[in-house]
């Protein structure tokens, strides 16, 4: 009779426990993929680019979940399922494309320091008017070797959450501090040729990229 009793509480305990869980798990209107969008809340989402924090989950789909990003606007979210994450903007919303940068990202990571954001902007402007230099090698600009640290630069104007604007790369060459004005790759003899036009950054921005963007050479 015990082991009846046991049973069936054991039995019990797991419908229980598989109720909650489906209960808990069960959104009326899911997020949905249909084709490169997602459909959430009424909204379409389409793919974006840019750096960001992946934050807490906000919605499960069939195989995927939504996270925030902190943006209580749910402008921007991100996506993320077992081999794959992005991330989304809502499709209707205006992202700003130009005016005063606001917060930018270096890499993973996200700066809204007024200082630093004056003095991107300053070297993007005087970008334009400065000496290009041509980089080539087998070796991409990412990857880490003395003297060679280059991270994607994105920012956001007037106050967007999410940086979504690329202006290329920003770090050191030969332990110089430079950024990229455009980027391509080329085969050659089977091998994979990175090739980019930099600048390098006026030293009188040195100091302020040396206080937020640790590059360690």
């Amino acid at each position: 009779m015990k082991k009846k009793r046991g049973f069936k509480i054991i039995l019990f305990g797991t419908i229980v426990f598989a109720f909650f869980k489906i209960f808990l798990g069960y959104e009326k209107n899911p997020p949905e993929i249909f084709g490169d969008t997602i459909r959430w809340k009424g909204s379409t989402y389409i793919i974006s680019q840019g750096g960001h924090k992946e934050g807490e989950g906000i919605a499960k789909g069939d195989g995927f979940s939504l996270f925030s990003v902190g943006d209580p606007t749910e402008t921007f979210i991100v996506y993320r399922s077992f081999l794959d994450n992005a991330l989304y903007v809502r499709e209707d919303s205006k992202v700003p494309t130009e005016g005063k940068i606001t917060k930018l990202s270096w890499g993973y990571k996200i700066f809204t320091d007024k200082e630093l954001c004056d003095a991107i902007s300053k070297i993007l402007e005087e970008s334009k008017n400065l000496e290009i230099n041509r980089y080539e090698s087998e070796d991409p600009l990412f990857r880490l070797k003395p003297g060679l640290v280059m991270r994607n630069l994105y920012v956001a104007y007037e106050d967007t959450y999410v940086p979504t604007e690329y202006k290329g790369e920003i770090g050191v060459i030969n332990g110089k501090w430079a950024i990229t004005t455009s980027r391509e790759e080329e085969i050659v003899k089977n091998k994979v040729l990175y090739k980019a036009n930099y600048i390098f950054i006026p030293e009188n921005y040195v100091n302020v990229l040396e206080d937020y963007l640790k590059i360690g050479v």
